[in-house]
């Protein structure tokens, strides 16, 4: 192997190998960056989820504590009894001190019809109806407790007290991407909101009702971002923030604006409004929060009937996700990096390896093919180069023994063609020279049998005239042996030409002990053959077999077709004598018979050996001394024009 094939194959090894070192590392590179990708913005998107469940948990919690302590008191017996006989002081004295307790904004009694009773915020006025609440219809009509989230009205708020009206006022803030609105301003509160019925004796004397108003009220946002984002901060900027909504509007929230104020008064974009406040459906997604990108959830704030009032967002600053994204990128593009050029290093030092051994099978690879079989590869290890080794020496020797078998088989070959086209010649010859005399003498004996029929000679004509016809027979097969016939193709199909001749054959005095078995493939394909000589062929071959079972048995006649070989494959299978192996050898050859004398010419396997060969197809022989013989044809179905 010269050097510049050397350096070709080595060239093409390394080429190889690094080449799939980097569409590997290529593939892991994406699939790895989207992994990262996936997780680390998953993560987020999880880790925002649950922390807007924490922030509904401490809403709703803070709910739950109004709801509890209205519970409490509307079942105090000191409270019914002050209502009982209007003890106002008292009643005011005690709504103050649970007021100041629980920090509500609001908590009032009112009468069966809903009409004040008392106030703990603006005790003055009182006898002014609030039948108009919800909150206190459902008492009303259910005589059980109610708690949740309720709008109250500008004047509702003002009748608590005009400070608590004031601190409900927000002024509108443009905010880009937020829904279109003429409205410049909100005067309506959010409030956190229970309240439960206050029955003496199975009468209601009353309803108490608490409530804390949420505009501009900062403890429970702060507490959201204190518990739930430990008042971290990044990159000068909030981590996490926390915002209650009243509707789209800001009401309450620790979301500062450019100049460090809260963001009170700025909305929403009207994408998350018509998702979350129109349709009622969670919103997690990145959004742009007044300065800043953060991963943001929202979810819908409903009343006492279930429509959406306002809503609950938390949201995480993404400027952090993303410079994770970045540091873990880098880190995972340095290890594949670095990877790459350790396997890019290996692989070279293995190819400088690898191909010592590879030189020397093409070495004596060449050396097979210029003919010297007679090469040997050490076996130096082990390994699969070893095992490659041992196989290329194995194989050289069975190149060598089928070389061998081939040239004996070529030879045999040789020398059937050339002892067949000899006694072909010859069998021509001896034909045409003995037909002539044999017609004299077959009618002068026809003529003299006529004219002594009836005298004593009669029976030595007869012989003579039998004994002639024989001669004129084999003279005749000898003819047809030795004759080249042309093949007058036909497009047919073996199967049906088999039945046609058996058809004829079952009726033969040979058949009458036999059973004839037919095994046919329905998949036999039609095909272009000359239907007489095929006739011709499993004539012979029948009545060979029907003679190898003089006392009877059965001849099975197997048709198949053979996909991987495009052929059609025909097995005459009998149970007679069968064949010595001495004699298989020549069952094919003109004149030869195992048959007693008189009983055949031996023409008629020569025969049927060379209709086959002439149809290109192949006809092999299997026999066993007493079990029978089986016949195989394989006959080509894309056959050659006529010849």
């Amino acid at each position: 192997m010269n050097t510049r094939i050397q350096a070709s194959l080595r060239v093409k090894l390394i080429v190889s190998l690094i080449s799939v070192v980097l569409i590997i590392g290529s593939a892991s590179i994406i699939i790895g960056l989207r992994i990262i990708n996936n997780n680390i913005v998953g993560q987020a998107y999880e880790q925002v989820q649950n922390d807007l469940k924490t922030a509904r948990y401490i809403y709703e919690d803070k709910i739950h504590i109004i709801h509890h302590f209205m519970r409490h008191l509307s079942l105090l017996p000191y409270l019914h009894e002050a209502i009982e006989r209007n003890d106002r002081r008292l009643l005011v004295n005690k709504l103050q001190e649970v007021k100041r307790e629980l920090d509500l904004d609001i908590l009032n009694i009112v009468d069966p019809a809903g009409r004040v009773i008392v106030r703990a915020r603006n005790p003055v006025r009182t006898g002014d109806s609030v039948a108009d609440d919800k909150y206190i219809s459902y008492v009303q009509t259910n005589l059980k407790s109610c708690f949740g989230s309720d709008i109250m009205s500008h004047d509702h708020l003002a009748r608590e007290g005009q400070d608590l009206a004031e601190r409900a006022f927000i002024t509108l803030v443009p905010t880009p991407m937020a829904r279109k609105t003429d409205n410049t301003y909100e005067d309506r509160g959010l409030v956190l909101k229970a309240a439960s019925p206050m029955i003496h004796n199975g009468k209601l004397i009353g309803i108490i009702y608490g409530a804390r108003l949420i505009n501009r009220n900062y403890d429970m946002v702060d507490q959201i971002k204190s518990l739930v984002f430990k008042d971290q901060k990044y990159g000068g900027f909030e981590y996490g923030t926390a915002t209650i909504f009243l509707e789209d509007l800001r009401i309450s929230t620790n979301v500062l604006r450019e100049d460090g104020v809260r963001a009170i008064g700025t909305r929403i974009s009207e994408e998350v409004y018509k998702k979350v406040f129109e349709r009622g459906e969670l919103w997690l997604d990145k959004a742009f929060v007044v300065n800043n990108w953060y991963i943001s959830a929202y979810s819908p704030i409903y009343d006492l009937h279930r429509k959406a009032i306002g809503i609950l967002y938390v949201g995480i600053i993404e400027n952090k996700f993303n410079d994770i994204k970045k540091e873990t990128t880098i880190l995972f593009l340095v290890i594949i990096i670095v990877t790459l050029i350790i396997a890019i290093g290996l692989a070279v030092y293995l190819i400088q390896n690898f191909l010592h051994p590879v030189n020397i099978l093409v070495d004596a690879s060449k050396q097979i093919a210029e003919g010297n079989y007679s090469i040997k590869i050490p076996v130096d290890s082990t390994d699969e180069l070893g095992y490659l080794c041992k196989t290329f020496n194995s194989m050289v020797a069975a190149i060598v023994e089928r070389d061998n078998l081939l040239k004996e088989d070529t030879q045999k070959q040789i020398i059937q063609s050339e002892k067949l086209a000899s006694l072909g010649k010859l069998a021509a010859g001896i034909a045409h020279e003995i037909n002539n005399p044999l017609t004299g003498v077959l009618t002068y004996s026809s003529i003299l049998l006529e004219e002594l029929k009836d005298t004593e000679h009669k029976d030595d004509l007869e012989v003579i005239v039998t004994e002639t016809l024989r001669c004129r027979k084999i003279v005749r097969e000898i003819l047809n042996f030795a004759r080249e016939t042309r093949i007058e193709k036909e497009r047919a199909n073996v199967n049906q030409v088999i039945r046609e001749m058996l058809s004829i054959l079952e009726k033969h005095v040979n058949f009458q002990n036999v059973s004839i078995v037919k095994d046919f493939d329905d998949a036999v394909p039609d095909m272009e053959i000359d239907v007489n000589q095929i006739k011709q062929v499993i004539n012979n071959l029948s009545l060979n077999a029907a003679d190898a079972m003089p006392d009877g048995g059965t001849l099975t006649i197997r048709t198949r077709f053979d996909a991987d070989r495009d052929s059609v494959v025909v097995d005459f299978s009998d149970t007679g004598l069968g064949i010595s192996e001495e004699n298989i050898g020549k069952i094919f050859d003109p004149f030869f018979t195992t048959k007693q004398t008189g009983k055949g010419t031996g023409l008629g396997l020569a025969v049927t050996y060379g209709i086959i060969k002439r149809h290109n197809g192949t006809s092999t022989v299997k026999s066993a001394i007493g079990k029978g013989t089986t016949f195989t044809i394989i006959l080509p179905v894309a056959q050659p024009g006529p010849q």
